[in-house]
This record gives structure tokens, sequence and C-alpha cells, in this order.
């Protein structure tokens, strides 16, 4: 199902967002009352990192939580969710849609699989064997934390036919959390056989924030030496329901270096939407 739509963000700062990119599909639920993030493991050399970060005006940040590696099932009655991050009390999940604000841009740029243009017919049934335990997340403003370099010259194929050339696109996408006096944000996961809690409360200090963010992408590429890889190609493994002939690749060329932007050395290692129109 499609994210509810805001077209408001609000103007003060968000106590915690959320950063995710690399190899993740985002899965609204039908009551937009969760977002799930499924992490594909099948894709090689990509390796899912987390952090939580307190963040404080003009010092280093303190890392609360640090995770490397396949993320273990929680103890919570179902297999689903590696990772599950709850606001108290419960809030809901949206798509931005509005202008551009210091906290994020519309959700609208981001790739959605199953819209018009990519696969809207497909149900985009996942492999839950490679794409679980997910993480889970149960509030926020989802939109563009940032998008593709404008100097990418990205393409959309099938087999040898391009179908258009692509405007740039989300390469990260943050989820902004708001939290008011005495709410809180539980962020809950299992390591080595045991249940951990992590509650963020909104800070008291000006200026102060948490961040959180979840990477499947490769530890490191050598920009001497690029390895090349088909990202739809490596999101397809995991969405059998597509069939080869229908299948898409991105087309990209990079006229020069873009040392700041984010993502593989040649291909934008970008999160992806799994809903609808």
């Amino acid at each position: 199902m499609p994210f509810t739509q805001s077209q408001t963000m609000p103007k003060q700062p968000p106590a915690v967002r959320i950063f995710l990119t690399g190899q993740l599909m985002l899965q609204p639920d039908d009551e937009s009352n969760s977002c799930e993030v499924f992490v594909n493991r099948s894709a090689p050399n990509h390796h899912l990192t987390i952090e939580v970060r307190e963040k404080h005006p003009g010092k280093p940040d303190v890392i609360l939580m640090r995770h490397h590696g396949p993320l273990e099932y929680r103890d919570s009655g179902e297999p689903v969710d590696g990772v599950m991050i709850k606001r108290m009390p419960e809030g809901k999940v949206s798509k931005y849609t509005g202008k551009a604000t210091p906290y994020g841009e519309t959700l609208s740029c981001a790739i959605d699989l199953r819209s018009e243009g990519f696969h809207p017919a497909n149900e985009m049934a996942v492999d839950f064997e490679s794409a679980r335990p997910s993480v889970v997340i149960q509030d926020g403003i989802f939109h563009t934390a940032m998008k593709t370099s404008s100097k990418l010259k990205i393409k959309l194929k099938r087999g040898e036919a391009v179908l258009r050339d692509l405007q740039p696109f989300t390469s990260l996408i943050g989820a902004n959390v708001y939290l008011n006096k005495d709410e809180f944000l539980i962020f809950s996961w299992r390591e080595m056989g045991l249940n951990k809690t992590l509650s963020l409360t909104k800070p008291e200090e000006k200026g102060a924030s948490y961040e959180i963010y979840i990477i499947n992408d490769p530890l490191f590429e050598d920009p001497e030496e690029p390895k090349i890889h088909d990202e739809f190609g490596e999101y397809y493994k995991v969405l059998p329901t597509v069939p080869t002939a229908e299948r898409l690749q991105l087309d990209v060329t990079f006229p020069q270096p873009v040392a700041q932007d984010k993502g593989t050395t040649k291909t934008p290692c970008m999160p992806v939407i799994l809903s609808g129109p």
C-alpha cells in the first residue's frame, strides 16, 4: 500500500532523524502504522551496519548503539523483525510530499518499484528468507535526505532498449521523528541471543538530537578499482515475482568522480520503496 501523504513538515528540528541507504526495501503497511525495511542479504559485499548517535552542538557524537552484520530475530512472538523502532505513545508513518525544507525534501523522487514506469502490475512479493530479519519503524515522516548527483547520467533500460532518462532520485531516505516531553522512542533488537532495548527521550539541551543510521552498503570501495554491479539486479534476487523479461537496469555514466557523493562508485546504491500508486 502507498504511504499516507504529508504535505507539511514541522518547522522545529526533529528529536530523532533516521537515515536509510544501500540495498534496503521500504514497505508501509495498509494502515500506515509502520514501515518494514527489508534488508537484502543476497547482495554480495554489502554489509548491514546500524548506529544510534546522540548529538550535541560543538561536541563529538556519542555512539549509543552499534551493530554490524545480519540481524537476529527479536523474541517478539513472530519471526519477522530484527529491529523495532517504536514511538510511545504510538505514532504513524507518512510520506512527505511538500516543498524542500532544511529537514528533508519530497519522497516522491524515490524509486518505487511498484509505481508507474517500473512494475505497477506486479505484486512484488518479497523472498523473506533473503530479506528478513528486517527493521520495522513505527513512526516518522519519510522524506528524501539526499539525491543522486546531477552530474550522473542515468538511463532506465530493459535489455538493450532505453526506456527513458532518469532525473536525480533519492539516494538517502530519511525519517523524522518528533517527540514531546515525556514521550520517547524505543529502539529494540537482539544481540548474542539477548533482547536489548534503548529508549530515546526528547533532549533537554537546545540543539541536541539523535541520529539513527541503517546502511546496507559495501564497507569500502577503492575508487581506483571500481566494482560495477547492477543495483536493480541485486533487488530482483529477492523479488522473484518479477519475470526475467520484465526486469530493468540502470545505465549510469559518471563524467567525473564526485567524491562527496555517498554510494557505489559506478552505480548509486539507493534504497527503494515497494508500495504502489
